[in-house]
């Protein structure tokens, strides 16, 4: 990136699959900057959670700014965080030790908080049914009754918010001999009769805390509080989203590069550059409508299929592109010219979209002719 627009002045975003320390690192040393969430492995679970039950200082509102000059897009608190400095120690490539200052962001988001919550008491109320249904089988041991119990557990990931116990036991039941009656006097065997039953009981102190800790996350920049608050960095990964858009397209999206049945890499190559090229064509319609929407102040309607007067500010170009499929064109051709004719005209919607590109109308309404030339060597 840096080679490509001749400077590192730009901020790299992306998930926790790029937070490790030697990106981190790499990054820092290189004079960039980068925003990362840490992912939930190893000790940050155990940071995290020291950290929000004993935060160093008040956690503040995360405001975001409305995205539009509508009176009715108003500013809105979207979660709650506070930053810390910490002296980072990581090794260069060479193996020598390498030092930055990096701040953490440790954030709670109010959706995710809520998302994460309702899920949770889903699959805790799930995993308590399922546990009520349970009943040993004919000759199945205690432990592997247990393990049946845990894996739900391990399923509905709720393992330490619920604990389970098996409790046995066993009576003794004479049967008798032969047929008929039993009298004082007829033969039996003592006969073992074992009973198993499930106890569930609920982790109070485990649930609580998993609900303290709903949608708390931690965020790692090399950047300095003056250059970008947390705020704005809230604001700039939220819209990491974008980018992202783009490898969905990619994988079964309307760009799909999956299954590939291609083998030879110049070719594979040459598919990508392509299907690149075909993604900044989208996103560019996407970007162009959206920002002359916000600039007129404007929405669209009749780009939902099914609900024909939903309104947008934020198309995506596959809807708007969609509006163009019934469009026909017949073309003539003899031995001395090809001639086109448009057949249908453009709805309002259709010029609507247009204007919004930027687009002349007569692009459809205007028919063509173009000459054959002959061995023209």
């Amino acid at each position: 990136m840096s080679k490509t627009i001749g400077h590192t002045q730009f901020l790299y975003i992306a998930d926790c699959k790029a937070a490790s320390m030697e990106t981190r690192v790499a990054i820092d040393k290189g004079k960039g900057y980068y925003l990362f969430p840490l992912p939930m492995t190893g000790d940050t679970p155990d940071i995290l959670e020291a950290l929000v039950l004993s935060p160093p200082q008040k956690p503040q509102e995360i405001i975001l700014e409305p995205k539009t000059t509508d009176k009715e897009d108003k500013p809105r608190k979207v979660g709650v965080g506070f930053t810390i400095e910490k002296q980072m120690e990581g090794q260069l490539e060479d193996g020598s030790s390498y030092q930055w200052v990096e701040r953490w962001m440790v954030t709670q988001s109010d959706a995710h908080a809520q998302r994460q919550k309702k899920a949770f008491m889903e699959r805790l109320a799930n995993a308590e049914k399922k546990l009520s249904h349970l009943k040993p089988k004919k000759g199945e041991s205690v432990e592997a009754f247990l393990a049946r119990a845990e894996q739900i557990l391990k399923e509905q990931k709720v393992k330490e918010a619920i604990s389970v116990e098996v409790k046995e036991s066993i009576t003794l039941k004479k049967k008798y001999h032969g047929k008929g009656r039993p009298g004082p006097n007829t033969p039996y065997t003592m006969i073992e009769i074992k009973d198993m039953k499930l106890s569930v009981q609920r982790n109070e102190h485990a649930i609580s805390l998993y609900l303290s800790l709903a949608g708390w996350r931690i965020y790692v920049t090399n950047t300095s509080s003056d250059r970008m608050t947390l705020n704005q960095s809230a604001k700039y990964y939220r819209d990491e989203y974008l980018v992202e858009r783009g490898f969905h397209r990619f994988k079964n999206g309307s760009l799909p590069a999956l299954p590939l049945f291609l083998r030879i890499p110049a070719r594979i190559k040459g598919l990508m550059m392509l299907l690149t090229i075909a993604l900044q064509a989208l996103t560019l319609i996407e970007y162009v409508v959206r920002r002359e929407l916000t600039n007129r102040n404007e929405t669209i309607a009749g780009l939902v299929p099914g609900n024909p007067k939903m309104k947008t500010t934020r198309p995506t170009a596959e809807r708007l592109l969609s509006q163009f499929d019934n469009l026909h064109l017949v073309v003539e051709e003899n031995e001395t010219q090809i001639k086109g004719n448009s057949i249908e005209s453009i709805n309002h919607l259709q010029r609507l979209i247009l204007s919004l590109l930027r687009l002349p109308e007569n692009i459809y309404n205007l028919s063509f002719v173009n000459l054959k030339l002959k061995n023209c060597s």
